[in-house]
């Protein structure tokens, strides 16, 4: 999904006579804008509309169903959850979601252990609307990324005679800011 739009990404960067190529090129900055993000997060920031929700079955043979004598009742999400989840199994668990708002990153069982297989449907992702932060980042990283293949670092120019797109090393300071509260801690 795609953090912002073609209209709103024209309003930032001032486009005032855009064309249907230049509209291509600024699509195409969008959609790597976004992945970007996505890459550097380890998340995902909204679901398209109208989007179903998606069924995660969690078992042990997958490692999603983990074995725990410490916390026998609780699921631990690897993807965040942003809306309340369905369950496969009848009649459906009492559950507490954690945190009390999504996303949430786990579920624990008021009774009983989780059955192998724990089929939850939901929509996985941090929000089903990215952040207005998020947004700012991929409006921001888009137009950045617009402006480079224009630029040259020393000599080199930023896209290549192949079409090939050269970043510099690190990205603006202030898109790292922006997306620094929204980096999924990993363990390990």
């Amino acid at each position: 999904m795609d953090y912002t739009d073609i209209d709103t990404l024209h309003a930032y960067g001032i486009f005032t006579h855009p064309t249907e190529e230049g509209d291509a090129l600024l699509e195409t900055f969008i959609s790597a804008a976004s992945a970007v993000i996505d890459n550097i997060c380890h998340r995902v920031f909204g679901i398209a509309d109208g989007a179903a929700p998606v069924a995660c079955t969690f078992t042990k043979d997958n490692g999603l169903l983990w074995e725990s004598r410490r916390f026998p009742r609780t699921l631990w999400l690897e993807d965040d959850l942003c809306s309340t989840p369905t369950f496969a199994e009848v009649p459906a668990p009492t559950v507490t979601l954690v945190p009390m708002r999504p996303p949430y990153y786990r579920i624990v069982r008021a009774e009983a252990e989780w059955p192998d297989p724990t089929v939850v449907t939901g929509h996985w992702a941090y929000s089903m609307t990215p952040p207005a932060p998020i947004t700012q980042a991929c409006l921001r990283l888009a137009l950045w990324m617009y402006h480079q293949r224009e630029s040259t670092d020393g000599d080199r120019p930023m896209v290549t005679s192949g079409g090939i797109f050269m970043l510099p090393n690190a990205l603006p300071r202030d898109i790292q800011f922006l997306l620094m509260p929204y980096k999924k801690v990993r363990a390990g």
